[in-house]
């Protein structure tokens, strides 16, 4: 069995989850509590971490209020169970918090059901502490140790994108082989996957990251996959035009090129591999000057 090795992510949710424990000695009432907020808020990026964090503090605060007002009126009561648990997801939907509706009913149900040995109110404040704590050490741990280079990654996808569309054409045109739309999709999502989280991680970046170069290379990459698709459908015989077979000749150095020649015919062909070219020449530019 092959192990696989241990993530930078993982290695911080112990490190965070260990500060928080130590932190309950002084701190916080229940360190299971802080050490749930921190695994959860432990994100790919600081923006994530933020995110997930807040909702759950937001979650408990709803679900803390609705249960410590329900047990004002009466503690235990089935049909009151009922309908604040309807209110607790009825407002974090009303307030966008789709992902701390769970945190909010169980800190409802803990306080309403009775699975506290303090007042209602007290209990309801504690939780809400002991979230903060962990939500605060996650972002923090998150914030100072060995964040991912997404610029780096980004960089990288996008040469390797580069290769792979001059290969594409090239078994395309050379070859006469169909291309492979699929491996395009999964490789252009996962550039969008990974740029996302640049655009996330820059706001909180210790250093200045210009992504107006990255967004224009993107783009290219997204005309590019778009002009792929578009020649893929096109099932009758094609045929090059002067311009775009001299293009092809020097892109792979080349001195002659088995394809026939028509100035008339496959003008559709013609402009989207026009298009291709040009898109994959201003992508290199950029690549190399990164």
């Amino acid at each position: 069995m092959k192990l696989e090795k241990i993530g930078m992510r993982t290695i911080k949710s112990g490190i965070a989850v260990s500060c928080c424990v130590m932190a309950g000695k002084y701190i916080v009432q229940n360190p299971m509590y802080s050490a749930v907020a921190c695994i959860i808020s432990m994100k790919d990026t600081v923006t994530g971490s933020l995110n997930a964090g807040f909702d759950r503090i937001k979650g408990t605060i709803i679900g803390g209020i609705i249960g410590f007002l329900m047990v004002l009126i009466k503690p235990g009561d089935p049909i009151l169970c009922g309908l604040g648990v309807i209110a607790t997801i009825y407002i974090c939907n009303i307030l966008k918090l789709n992902t701390a509706i769970t945190v909010a009913n169980v800190a409802f149900t803990s306080i309403y059901l009775g699975v506290i040995d303090s007042d209602p109110a007290i209990y309801s404040f504690h939780r809400i502490v002991d979230t903060s704590i962990g939500v605060i050490t996650g972002v923090v741990i998150n914030y100072l140790l060995a964040r991912p280079n997404y610029l780096g990654n980004v960089k990288n996808e996008l040469v390797k994108f580069e290769k792979m569309t001059l290969e594409s054409i090239k078994h395309k045109i050379v070859s006469k082989e169909k291309l492979n739309i699929a491996k395009f999709e999964k490789e252009a999502k996962k550039l969008e996957g990974i740029y996302k989280k640049l655009v996330d991680e820059s706001r909180y970046s210790r250093d200045e990251i210009n992504t107006d170069k990255v967004k224009e290379a993107m783009n290219m990459c997204k005309e590019i996959y778009s002009h792929i698709h578009a020649i893929e459908l096109l099932n009758k015989k094609l045929y090059l035009n002067n311009k775009n077979y001299e293009n092809l000749k020097i892109l792979y150095n080349m001195e002659n090129i088995e394809w026939d020649i028509d100035e008339e015919k496959s003008p559709v062909f013609n402009y989207h591999l026009s298009e291709i070219i040009e898109e994959m020449k201003a992508l290199r530019e950029i690549n190399k000057s990164n």
